[in-house]
């Protein structure tokens, strides 16, 4: 039997990256020497977030309140004063010395000291949509959040691999009892595959006694405020330096160490994602019509640094949008 579930937040961050004012702080703190964990694809807009919001109205009525988090520009459509809405600037919950920041793991990883945030919540980037109707039990079961378990060896195949590779290491620095092999490891629910790769696996885990990564998706996040503040003190030198890099590194560590957390120390509910939701990249030879007619509860529409011909894909993407939710939300002016 279910426990009672706790009131559930969303967390959705947010970029109007044409604003000058932004613009002119950032380059104030650039330099020439960005890599790729940085391009201009990490920040550039595109234009559909007033559809999020119709995503959320439409599907997950049942929220208790979204916190969106801002450098300070909000949406001119926006109605702020609509009651679920808490516009959460960086200095609002951000240490000052970490402040002013562009790295968005720093933006995560302090998501926990958002003033009034529940214990529970769903963090979601912008190019995260609802696309089907859902229920707080596609996110937290028995007050724990769903994850795949499945594990899978860290390599040095992209840039964002070396996030991955920090948060394999500072999970197996955790002075506790790491459980490697268990029933939820195990558990059908996590889906075929995964549960293959971990018996497969097993050996290896069970000589090296180390966790060897994770899987990581890219999706909406749910999330307890609790695994925060036990990192924080169990492991805070990482997170610590990793908020003072004002912009994207390879030192880093990212917010996937949480679910990582969460995993290892057994609370959470196995499930698969594939039968959640969807990553998608953009470009223009996806039908974006046929995906957003299909019954699959979340997508992620991501933009790469290899997307090319931006404008027409960003038109395609977002007039698909515009067809499904053509009504304006409660959200909207």
């Amino acid at each position: 039997m279910n426990k009672t579930l706790e009131k559930i937040d969303f967390v959705v961050t947010y970029l109007d990256s044409t604003d000058k004012k932004w613009q002119e702080e950032r380059a104030k703190y650039s330099g020439e020497n960005l890599d790729s964990r940085n391009s201009e694809a990490r920040y550039r807009n595109m234009d559909n977030f007033q559809y999020w919001f119709r995503a959320i109205e439409r599907y997950a009525p049942w929220v208790n309140k979204i916190h969106l988090v801002t450098w300070g520009h909000v949406p001119e459509w926006l109605d702020t004063t609509n009651p679920k809405i808490n516009i959460v600037k960086h200095d609002d919950y951000i240490p000052k010395e970490y402040l002013p920041t562009f790295n968005s793991n720093v933006l995560d990883l302090n998501l926990d000291r958002i003033p009034g945030l529940s214990e529970n919540f769903v963090y979601f980037n912008d190019d995260i949509f609802l696309n089907s109707k859902t229920e707080p039990s596609d996110f937290f079961k028995n007050n724990l959040p769903l994850y795949q378990y499945m594990y899978t060896p860290v390599l040095p195949v992209d840039a964002f691999n070396s996030v991955i590779f920090n948060n394999s290491l500072t999970i197996n620095q955790l002075p506790i009892n790491k459980k490697f092999i268990t029933k939820k490891s195990l558990s059908i629910k996590n889906g075929a595959k995964a549960v293959l790769f971990n018996i497969y696996l097993s050996p290896l885990i069970a000589l090296l006694k180390r966790h060897i990564g994770f899987y990581p998706t890219h999706l909406a996040r749910p999330l307890k405020k609790e695994a925060f503040r036990e990192l924080r003190e169990y492991v805070s030198e990482p997170f610590d330096k990793t908020s003072q890099n004002k912009f994207r590194t390879h030192e880093d560590i990212s917010i996937l160490l949480l679910e990582d957390y969460l995993k290892i120390t057994g609370r959470f509910y196995p499930c698969n994602i594939k039968k959640v939701g969807l990553y998608q990249e953009i470009n223009d030879t996806v039908d974006y019509k046929k995906i957003l007619e299909s019954d699959i509860k979340l997508i992620c529409f991501n933009d790469t640094d290899n997307t090319e011909n931006f404008e027409k894909v960003k038109t395609q993407l977002n007039q698909a949008l515009a067809d499904k939710f053509s009504e304006k939300s409660s959200y909207e002016l």
